[in-house]
């Protein structure tokens, strides 16, 4: 929207923007406004949000405007909760993409990341070497602004030899908060309470704050929870992934961690972090000290054995 806006103001004679929202204004409404024209000449731009609440029989207004689009406005509306597929079989959606004024912004899909990655790799000197895409999508998740911080990171950390080998991504990506998450989270599934409570130190080194540290173990816990529900419909390793809305490497992942556990485990573990979560926001404890209870409590130390002859 800024870049349009920027456009319109320095190549198309811009004079006027007019912001409304889906709800306070009718769809109906912002087509009259864009019919209207300026009072003194030039272009205007009106900007529709929340799209995503209009209903079909709403969208009708727009199909009579498509058919005759006022030269002097730029409508847009913005939808960010639409679902890709709900769109593309749209028949607006259609008639926008033959006018060509239809974006779309997908998430990539997991075997599209690794070429993205080699390509923003290139365009600032550098070369991935064989395995080293696959590897930081491993230790850095799939989101595109953390990938490209790790990224950055790597071509600082590598200085001037031109390749990127999968060695220095494992040797800078084990500082990876996602994939000390993970980490974490397969340690309480192992049972591994040393383990995991060396993990929580690496994360509150990394300076994660102790209220975020239980966010993200809360939702891996949910993400297990749905993982342990489609393991019992017996679905595929890709339609869970869908089912999730992860990629298909992260559902891997959490099949294998969600192994680890039984239903009621989980559920049980959902409950302590919502107790753990109430006693850090009203300072019951030191944050510290307050999550490695609840690693401890998530992940209890095996049981002593008893020695013949001792009681």
């Amino acid at each position: 929207l800024a870049h349009l806006e920027d456009w319109l103001r320095q190549e198309a004679d811009l004079a006027g923007k007019t912001v409304l929202e889906t709800g306070e204004t009718s769809l109906a409404e912002a087509v009259a406004a864009a019919r209207s024209p300026q009072l003194w000449g030039g272009r205007q731009l009106i900007v529709l949000w929340l799209g995503e609440r209009l209903k079909a029989a709403e969208l009708a207004p727009l199909g009579q405007y498509l058919k005759a689009p006022s030269a002097s406005t730029c409508l847009v509306l913005v939808a960010l909760k639409l679902k890709p597929k709900d769109v593309q079989g749209h028949s607006l959606w259609k008639v926008l993409q033959e006018q060509e004024a239809a974006l779309g912004f997908p998430r990539l899909r997991e075997g599209e990341l690794p070429a993205w990655l080699e390509r923003e790799a290139k365009r600032q000197g550098k070369t991935l070497g064989p395995g080293a895409a696959r590897l930081l999508m491993e230790v850095g998740g799939f989101n595109l602004a953390d990938l490209h911080q790790e990224l950055e990171k790597l071509i600082l950390y590598t200085g001037a030899e031109p390749t990127i080998t999968p060695a220095d991504v494992t040797q800078l990506g084990s500082h990876s908060r996602t994939h000390t998450i993970f980490e974490l989270v397969e340690a309480l599934g192992q049972s591994r309470p040393d383990k995991a409570l060396k993990v929580l130190d690496r994360l509150l080194e990394l300076g994660e704050p102790p209220a975020l540290i239980l966010v993200m173990i809360a939702r891996q816990v949910r993400l297990l929870l749905r993982t342990r529900e489609g393991l019992k419909k017996r679905l595929s390793t890709e339609a869970l992934a869908q089912e999730l809305g992860v990629y298909k490497n992260v559902a891997e992942k959490l099949q294998r961690q969600a192994a680890g556990f039984r239903l009621g485990q989980l559920q049980g573990h959902l409950i302590r972090l919502h107790v753990a979560d109430q006693n850090l926001k009203t300072g019951m404890a030191a944050p510290r000290l307050l999550l490695e209870k609840v690693v401890l409590d998530l992940c209890p130390l095996p049981a002593l054995k008893k020695l013949p002859g001792v009681h």
